[in-house]
């Protein structure tokens, strides 16, 4: 998922989000969030499948 720490960090500011608020919309850990956005890790294959979810329902486009 290229791309994927600023699509976060891009869409939970628009939303005025925290990274707690992020972790809890898609069912994951805050250092989760915090290392995804850091570049620090890749998500699980049921965490890719939750973000998808997510952005379709933000109607973006996964990468």
């Amino acid at each position: 998922m290229e791309g994927l720490s600023e699509k976060l960090k891009q869409l939970r500011k628009k939303k005025g989000w925290t990274q707690e608020d992020m972790a809890r919309e898609i069912h994951v850990s805050l250092s989760t969030i915090q290392r995804w956005e850091k570049k620090g890790g890749e998500p699980t294959r049921l965490a890719r499948r939750e973000l998808k979810k997510f952005f379709r329902r933000e109607g973006i486009t996964p990468a």
